[in-house]
């Protein structure tokens, strides 16, 4: 193939294809990975992390003296700044409930203990 030819289908400058090539080294055309490492520069460590899901998973955020009612990403916030000091933006916050596998809920509109019949009456 043509250098040029070659260039256009790795997506990549001729320049460079002509280097490889007359250096021998055609390991130089692969492409290299980019950007930041997955967990890279994460603000808690994975003990912590789990001991914040397992709060959250068997706890209640009054149980833990908390002034909500559900768990909420400012709820989160202020269970991580009591347990480790630790202050991060909310939509960080958001991120990390993601990536532990939690996703927002929409309450109910209609009670448990509904009467349909007394509603009627």
């Amino acid at each position: 193939m043509a250098i040029k030819d070659i260039a256009m289908a790795l997506g990549i400058a001729q320049g460079t294809v002509r280097r490889a090539v007359k250096a021998g080294n055609l390991q130089a055309l692969t492409p290299k990975p980019t950007g930041r490492a997955p967990g890279e520069q994460r603000r808690l460590s994975a003990e912590q992390e789990l001991h914040i899901q397992r709060l959250i998973c068997k706890n209640r955020p009054e149980q833990l003296k908390l002034s909500f009612a559900l768990w909420t990403r400012g709820a989160v916030l202020l269970l991580m700044q009591q347990e480790f000091g630790i202050d991060l933006p909310i939509r960080t916050m958001g991120e990390y409930l993601k990536h532990w596998g939690f996703t927002p809920q929409r309450p109910i509109k209609r009670a448990y203990e509904q009467h349909p019949e007394a509603v009627k009456a």
